[in-house]
């Protein structure tokens, strides 16, 4: 028969913090169980600040240099402790500080130990606990000392047992408000020192905006990679199967065939290299290091972007008017997600008429156009799109400070033209 009782220190702590939850919660239950831990975690605060001042005494002999980072670090972890006790007793919300650990180095946490914030708050939260818990003392002593004071040596009698009850009762309720008073004082003056301080707080929210930003970013070239590569190789194998399969007069090319099947090969594996790329970018990430760079596609690639549709039967020529080789990188990445995702859009909504790629640089202004004349066969489409492609392209350009106009052409075409302003050109 298996046991249930925990094995592992992560089991323990798991097992205490279910016990604490379930004997107390936020409210009269929270706030006494809390206050009966003044005590104890005064002392234990008063040994560390004992501990901290011994280390600091002993910087002279040398050892001090290693255990002064020692102590500040069992600190900080008690202070994590206390953290998750007054959120879970006292119902605070407590934001968390900066986590050491997630710094690259042992001389990076070290220097950020010394140098936070964080950690001197926690040193001064060990002081409030001390005089909290010195309060508290306080207060139960005078408490039992009214409270037996009344009781001692009382000859009971009809007339005087009423009375001395309900003197005993309010010195209990007394002495409970007094406590809850500490209780309250300690909950107001816990999230100031054990959570994290307001540059922390901004700086958290803007890295939290940066990944959110960069994750987004993320999907949107996953969607435009793969779903270009997918669209594309759906034509390149369509034109494959109809080039092996003879009718009529036209006999098989195995030639065309065989450049189909190499496109397909080389668009399955830029995206599978691109879903790597992905996946080992988000990883990096909630393993709390830096996102991993990576080069962002130019304007140069768009002749070897085209040059797999033309092969697959998508008849579709690249103009390129004015000097772009200055145009800033942001510029040529989203130039050229705007050709991807319109060339794409046309094979899976129109199949394979002309269409038509522009680039044209006018000054600080960069125009992308894709155009494309009425669908010959339109039964004949590789795919549908989901509509998801056009809308995450718009809010791109809309980010970029540039405009994005997507409508049918009168003679039955589709036109999508990208306008973008180019600050930094010169």
């Amino acid at each position: 028969m298996p046991t249930t009782f925990p094995r592992s220190a992560a089991e323990i702590a798991a097992w205490l913090h279910a016990a604490v939850r379930t004997a107390a919660s936020p409210g009269w239950p929270g706030r006494l169980l809390y206050a009966l831990t003044m005590l104890p975690v005064g002392l234990l605060c008063l040994t560390l600040y004992a501990a901290l001042f011994g280390a600091v005494v002993s910087v002279i002999y040398g050892i001090g240099l290693v255990l002064v980072p020692l102590v500040l670090a069992g600190i900080r972890g008690f202070g994590g402790i206390e953290r998750e006790l007054a959120r879970t007793l006292l119902g605070v919300d407590i934001p968390t500080g900066e986590r050491l650990r997630r710094q690259r180095g042992l001389v990076v946490r070290v220097r950020r130990l010394m140098t936070s914030a964080g950690t001197w708050r926690a040193v001064g939260w060990l002081g409030a606990r001390v005089l909290l818990g010195a309060g508290t003392v306080a207060i139960g002593l005078f408490g039992a000392a009214a409270f037996f004071g009344l009781l001692e040596d009382v000859d009971w009698n009809v007339l005087n047992a009423l009375p001395l009850l309900a003197l005993s009762a309010l010195v209990v309720v007394v002495t409970w408000v007094l406590l809850d008073l500490v209780v309250r004082l300690t909950a107001s003056v816990a999230p100031r020192l054990l959570g994290a301080g307001a540059e922390q707080q901004i700086a958290a929210l803007q890295q939290s905006s940066r990944r959110l930003a960069d994750r987004n970013r993320l999907a949107r070239d996953l969607h435009d990679t793969i779903g270009h590569a997918l669209t594309a190789s759906l034509l390149q194998a369509t034109a494959a199967r109809r080039t092996l399969t003879p009718t009529g007069d036209r006999s098989a090319q195995p030639d065309f065939a065989r450049q189909a099947l190499g496109h397909i090969e080389t668009n399955t594996r830029t995206a599978l290299a691109e879903l790597d790329r992905v996946l080992s970018v988000l990883r990096a990430e909630d393993g709390g290091r830096d996102l991993v760079p990576f080069a962002a596609p130019t304007l140069a690639e768009l002749e070897e972007l085209l040059a797999g549709l033309r092969d697959g039967g998508l008849p579709v020529v690249l103009v390129v008017d004015g000097a772009v080789d200055d145009v800033p990188p942001d510029a040529q990445e989203l130039a050229y997600r705007v050709v991807q995702e319109g060339t794409t859009n046309v094979l899976r909504h129109a199949g394979t008429p002309l269409t038509v790629a522009e680039v044209v640089r006018d000054g600080n202004t960069l125009v992308v156009r894709v155009c494309n004349e009425r669908a010959a066969q339109p039964d004949s489409r590789p795919g549908p799109g989901g509509g998801r492609g056009l809308a995450g392209l718009r809010e791109r350009v809309t980010a970029s400070g540039g405009t994005l106009q997507a409508g049918p052409t009168p003679a039955g075409g589709f036109d999508l033209t990208v306008t973008l302003p180019l600050p930094g050109a010169t």
